[in-house]
Order: C-alpha cells, then sequence, then structure tokens
C-alpha cells in the first residue's frame, strides 16, 4: 500500500529520493529552503528540490526556521506516515519529528558515524579516503546521531570530484531509501544505535581552505583539489593573478626545489612543486577568464618554468 509521506529537502542530492519516491507513494508536501542568491547577478533562485516538486505538481512549503509553527499545524492536519529528510538544512526539533506516525527518517551521504554533519562528500574526499557510502537512518535531537536502519558503501574513484560523488551517492541514497522504507513503515526493520568509537565530523566548509599550501604532501593537494571543486574551489596566485584549479594530478616525482616552483611548463606538461612530491596541472583557469588547459597556458607563457605560485 503506497505511505502517506512529507518530503524536506533542498540541494539537488535530494532529487532523486523525491523522484523516486513519488512513484510509489503519495507525497502530501514538499517542505525546502525559500530562494537564495546565486551566479555572478545573485539573483534569487528556488532549491532543485522546488523545482522537481513544482515539475511533479505536488504541494509545497518554503521553510525557515521561524515557520516551525506552520509546518508543524500542517503536519497535525495531514498526519502522514512518515517524514522523509534529506538534506534539508536545517535541524528539526522533536515536536516536528513526532508529527507523522513513524516519525522521520533520513539519507545522509557518508557511513555514520564517519562524518556527521553537512559535508560528508566533502570531507571524505579531503582527507583521502577510499570509500564512503550512504546511511539510513531515523532522525533524532542530535545531528546525524540517530539509530541506523541501513547502509550502502561507495568507493571513491581517483577521478571522482564533489561534484561527481555527490551525484552517484544521491542515486545510491534513493535506491536505499526506496528498498528499506515499506519495512521501515510497517516496523519490520530493526534501528541500530551508532558505534561510539570512529565519530568524525564534516564540518562546513570555508572559503579560505581552497588557497593552495604548496607546502602540503602532493596527495593532500590532489585530494583538497577534488573535495573543493564548485566552491570554494582550490586557488592559488601567479605573478599576483588568482588562478583556480579544476583538474591536477599527482605525479612521484620527488624535487628538491621550493614548493610553488613550476618545475616544467610547456605544450606537454605543467608540473609544480610541492612540500612532498609534484602536482601536474591539467585544467586551470584565470580570474576572469574561462576555463583552460593548463599547456595552453603554459605555451601563452602565463605559467613559466621557474616561477613561484602562491606568492
Amino acid at each position: 500500500m503506497p505511505a502517506r509521506l512529507v518530503f524536506l529537502g533542498s540541494p539537488d542530492f535530494a532529487v532523486p529520493s523525491l523522484q523516486r519516491l513519488q512513484r510509489t507513494h503519495t507525497i502530501e508536501l514538499v517542505v525546502t529552503q525559500p530562494e537564495r542568491p546565486a551566479g555572478r547577478g545573485r539573483h534569487r533562485v528556488p532549491t532543485p528540490v522546488y523545482e522537481a516538486a513544482r515539475a511533479l505538481a505536488l504541494p509545497i512549503l518554503t521553510y525557515e526556521k521561524s515557520d516551525r509553527a506552520e509546518l508543524e499545524a500542517r503536519l497535525a492536519r495531514l498526519r502522514p506516515d512518515a517524514l522523509v529528510v534529506v538534506a534539508f538544512g536545517h535541524i528539526l526539533q522533536p515536536t516536528t519529528l513526532d508529527g507523522a506516525r513513524r516519525g522521520a527518517i533520513n539519507v545522509h551521504a557518508s557511513l555514520l558515524p564517519r562524518w556527521r554533519g553537512v559535508a560528508p562528500v566533502e570531507r571524505a574526499l579531503a582527507a583521502g579516503d577510499s570509500i564512503t557510502g550512504v546511511t539510513l537512518m531515523r532522525l533524532d535531537a542530535g545531528v546525524d546521531t540517530g539509530p541506523m536502519l541501513a547502509q550502502r558503501v561507495v568507493p571513491i574513484a581517483p577521478e571522482d570530484t564533489r561534484i561527481s560523488l555527490r551525484e552517484r551517492l544521491a542515486l545510491e541514497g534513493a535506491a536505499l531509501l526506496d528498498e528499506h522504507l515499506p519495512a521501515y513503515l510497517d516496523g519490520t526493520l530493526t534501528a541500530h544505535a551508532q558505534p561510539e568509537i570512529g565519530v568524525t565530523y564534516a564540518q562546513r566548509l570555508t572559503k579560505d581552505e581552497g588557497r593552495v599550501l604548496w607546502e602540503r604532501d602532493v596527495l593532500e593537494i590532489w585530494h583538497r583539489v577534488r573535495a573543493f571543486a564548485e566552491w570554494p574551489g582550490a586557488v592559488t596566485t601567479v605573478r599576483g593573478t588568482v588562478l583556480k584549479l579544476h583538474a591536477v594530478r599527482p605525479l612521484d616525482l620527488l624535487v628538491h626545489s621550493a614548493p610553488g616552483t613550476i618545475l616544467r611548463a610547456d605544450a606537454r606538461s605543467v608540473q609544480v612543486a610541492c612540500g612532498r612530491g609534484t602536482l601536474e596541472l591539467l585544467e586551470v583557469q584565470l580570474a576572469g577568464k574561462q576555463r583552460a588547459g593548463a599547456c595552453d597556458l603554459a605555451s601563452g607563457r602565463v605559467l613559466r618554468a621557474g616561477e613561484r605560485l602562491g606568492t
């Protein structure tokens, strides 16, 4: 029998779960964050979940913390079977979680208890993790501390960035939710408390984290470039002009040059010394310019052997 659900989510990560659920269940209400400024023009745009819900002709409530009373009143009238929460962006209070017959179920983009918090994909990449995954859990009053219902492991590929990894995890999370929701609703899916060991926290990214520190190990820099794709971006400078690194590759070449020194810059390769190892620049972007191959900038004498980046 189809369940009556209220879905709470905001970014593109949540869209596959919403789309998959609406095929077999009744979505009584979609709750998402309001429009936010985005892009260079800072025009206000709705969330991806809002756009997906509108395309599916589902009822929508935009939500700020001040709207909690309205949301709880709506839940009292609807009395849904469950709340489904996927990257909503707000911590729900116990009175809200109690607004559904079976409480709230959540899809989180990590193998809990590792990487609780708002940036689990980025932190897993930046830490150099070889695997991550998705966790289905019951929400409680804490931050990603609720008992776990199911997990699925997802390998992290060397070519993964936060963009590609989030896309895969979103699909895996939607599949995990769809598979286990019926058993959760009928009470046959057993929840298990999260282990007390292995807890880590995925803090929100800051703009300053994007600055490339060439004194670091080449693998650490490589991981951070992949983790910070889109925002805040991995940035350095070349003769005082900001240079964003979009695609790089670690090389197992030990050198004795000062970190940040361009060791090679020609039509075949651009290589930069790190604290340990060498980083090959593949795709970069000068401030105010389009993305370009690093070798193209070397051919144009923008990147020159012997100069130091980040000074």
